[in-house]
């Protein structure tokens, strides 16, 4: 049984991000509209960042490295509160989000990636797979998971690992 869940129920946007419709998962999204994703990546404090190995059982691209952690914004939830649910279900990680967290939004053909980039002092042994989704974690270094991450076809995932990097050493600058 896959491990997506297809009785999800989504807000459906319009390109400027307006609220147009709900809808579930399980439904095709019709042209010109979109529903919206969030990923992480999920960084130590020795410059390392976490990836997941997704579950064997997931739709798509079953067993292979991906992002700390995402998924689906359910209907009526924000981005930012749908990121810090993703960490806590598949991670085992609270930690607040914030809109400064998110570094892009980027439009797909029918979906919106939001990506957001934080830090943790956590081991791996500190993290909670959520087992119904992915097999496991670990840290890479930025070059290790630039590698991991290009099997993945829908986004640029290790052109977004550069971003995020560059995001927090940006925001690192800031403080």
């Amino acid at each position: 049984m896959p491990a997506d869940q297809l009785h999800e129920a989504w807000d459906v946007y319009d390109r400027q991000l307006r609220v147009v419709g709900r809808q579930l998962r399980a439904n095709p999204v019709t042209p010109g509209h979109y529903h919206l994703v969030v990923n992480a990546f999920v960084f130590n404090r020795q410059g390392q960042v976490l990836l997941q190995q997704r579950s064997l059982d997931k739709l798509n691209f079953p067993g292979y490295w991906d992002t700390s952690a995402g998924g689906a914004v359910k209907a009526g939830e924000t981005i930012e509160a749908a990121m810090a649910r993703e960490l806590r279900e598949e991670l085992g990680l609270a930690v607040p989000i914030t809109a400064a967290d998110n570094y892009r939004l980027m439009p797909h053909s029918h979906w919106i990636s939001a990506w957001f980039a934080v830090t943790t002092d956590w081991t791996v042994s500190d993290f909670t797979p959520q087992l119904e989704e992915l097999q496991r974690v670990a840290y890479f270094s930025l070059p290790a998971a630039q590698q991991q991450l290009t099997q993945i076809g829908f986004d640029n995932y290790h052109l977004e690992l550069q971003q995020a990097w560059a995001h927090l050493q940006l925001g690192v600058a800031q403080s």
